[in-house]
């Protein structure tokens, strides 16, 4: 049975000396124990390409900034809010993944 990280501590991108400072990057589990969304409804709007990942690891992680995390926060106010996701894609200004 696979694990997958579930603590909300963000990781951390090495950046050589004199460069700037890493940036926070969360992983799919951060960000689904941070907005409490389920695996089924993360995987939708990946899908949908509604929260892209900024970063892909060599192992095949996909990893997100802060700023991913407060567009994802965002989707899900409107949802409450009664928005459609094709509505949501516009205001992000994120064309169909299809």
């Amino acid at each position: 049975m696979a694990t997958e990280r579930l603590d909300t501590e963000p990781m951390h991108v090495l950046t050589p000396p004199g460069s700037m400072p890493p940036e926070r990057l969360y992983m799919t589990g951060d960000l689904r124990a941070l907005t409490g969304l389920t695996r089924t409804h993360m995987d939708f709007y990946l899908r949908e390409g509604i929260v892209q990942p900024t970063l892909r690891t060599e192992s095949g992680y996909l990893l997100f900034d802060a700023a991913e995390l407060e567009t994802l926060r965002a989707v899900l106010r409107w949802r409450e809010e009664g928005i459609a996701i094709r509505e949501i894609r516009g205001r992000l200004g994120r064309p169909a993944a299809h």
